[in-house]
């Protein structure tokens, strides 16, 4: 049966996400509170749905320099194309949510999670996250816990 997600775990979450993002794009993130997000016209959305003791999906929103900034990086190639960003933001997905899925498993949560899928149209309700950064806002919706459904929250930064 899922447990929900304690505040200690979520930060624990957060932290990892953040610390990722330093190593794997060389991007500072600072967490702020999310009133309410809004997909910005250059921004693309990723989802993975988890299973195990925690479900549901998890929501990234990426800022397209941020996904190019991957895929230069993995492919050594100073300027990529502009078309390849979604692949540069499932990636980054698959990297942040598998490194922060270790925070739930040092909590004792058992959870798989699924391939990372371009996510289209309203963001779903969840716990919103917002992550500022010198080439945008990344936001994060983690929908998961035992109820899917439930209404938007926010997560001030503990710091």
């Amino acid at each position: 049966m899922p447990r929900p997600l304690r505040a200690d775990v979520l930060h624990r979450f957060l932290d990892l996400v953040v610390g990722q993002l330093r190593d794997t794009v060389g991007v500072d993130a600072r967490l702020s509170m999310l009133a309410g997000a809004g997909e910005a016209d250059d921004a693309i959305a990723v989802a993975m749905d988890f299973a195990g003791d925690v479900r549901g999906p998890i929501t990234w929103v990426f800022p397209r320099p941020i996904a190019l900034e991957l895929v230069r990086r993995m492919l050594h190639d100073p300027a990529p194309r502009a078309e390849i960003a979604p692949d540069g933001a499932t990636e980054l997905a698959n990297i942040l949510t598998g490194r922060a899925a270790l925070a739930l498993e040092d909590y004792g949560f058992r959870c798989r999670f699924g391939v990372p899928r371009l996510h289209h149209g309203a963001l779903p309700g969840g716990l919103m996250v917002r992550m500022q950064t010198a080439a945008g806002p990344i936001d994060l919706v983690l929908s998961m816990g035992p109820a899917t459904t439930q209404r938007v929250r926010t997560i001030p930064d503990p710091r």
